[in-house]
């Protein structure tokens, strides 16, 4: 079921923790349903592989009963009320309560015991979702797979506060129908698995120009295969298309050009080279 903006009217919990992280990475994956695989996200499969995979039962809520043990992976929540809806990697019983634990394949902040602020709202939103159902859940927990750390996150009304105004947050966001505008100088960009198509500092260098105090520096592409190189097409008005003889066609009307360099479209750019870290 769609809303009347056309979006659906159930928003994934994930796509609240795109949202967190980058407003416009949101709106590309959820509105405009971009997505491109990176080293990244195929590592974060294999790190669900195993919670990906249905295991044990979740009891009804009216048979949720102290001493009861519960193990259940891989299951889904949702609340038509809220137009929430969250998949769980793992629900378990801890002291009588019902405690989801959301699986990450990095870490959590280096300075701190504390969690990312997308993964606090995507775990949130699961917390919430278990509540609404009618389990007892005041404590959940993220499991960061780089560090093998259980960071838990209580259940607080400040924290039901902030998942409601993030809810309504992303739904304008989408409803509106223009696209946020790009991260500044984030060291979260070159990661991206959409910096290709998000392309962050080249928006940013054309939209801004120098201003003091703000890098224009446009971060090189690299191909997402070693054996690939980036290309960059400067004239304005420009397309490009491949050619059954294995070769690139950029056109610009009313003259057609040829590259002729063989080209492969398997080898198109999909990530930058990190100046910083993750």
């Amino acid at each position: 079921m769609e809303a009347s903006d056309g979006q659906p009217e159930t928003l994934p919990a994930r796509m609240l923790n795109e949202f967190v992280y980058c407003p416009r990475l949101f709106y590309l994956e959820w509105v405009q349903g971009e997505f491109v695989e990176s080293v990244d996200t195929l590592d974060g499969h294999r790190t669900h592989r195993r919670v990906d995979e249905e295991r044990g039962s979740l009891p009804k809520a009216e048979e949720w009963a102290e001493g009861l043990k519960v193990r259940a992976r891989a299951l889904s929540l949702s609340s038509d009320r809220l137009g929430l809806v969250a998949k769980l990697d793992l629900l378990e019983d801890e002291e009588g309560k019902a405690c989801p634990v959301d699986y990450k394949r990095g870490h959590g902040p280096k300075d701190g015991d504390g969690l990312w602020d997308a993964d606090r709202i995507q775990l949130g939103v699961q917390m919430l979702l278990a509540r609404e159902n009618g389990y007892p859940c005041e404590r959940g927990y993220v499991y960061y797979a780089e560090t093998r750390q259980r960071v838990p996150l209580l259940w607080t009304e400040a924290l039901e506060r902030l998942i409601t105004e993030t809810v309504v947050r992303a739904r304008e966001v989408a409803a509106e129908g223009r696209i946020p505008a790009p991260l500044v100088d984030s060291p979260k960009c070159p990661r991206c698995s959409l910096v290709g198509i998000c392309l962050p500092d080249e928006v940013g260098f054309l939209s801004r120009g120098p201003k003091e105090g703000v890098s224009v520096e446009v971060r090189p592409l690299l191909a997402a295969k070693d054996d690939a190189l980036p290309l960059y097409v400067h004239r304005s008005a420009t397309t490009t298309s491949s050619c059954r003889s294995s070769r690139l066609r950029t056109m610009r009307c009313p003259s057609t050009y040829r590259l002729k360099a063989p080209w492969s479209p398997s080898k198109a750019i999909c990530s930058r080279s990190a100046r910083e870290g993750p």
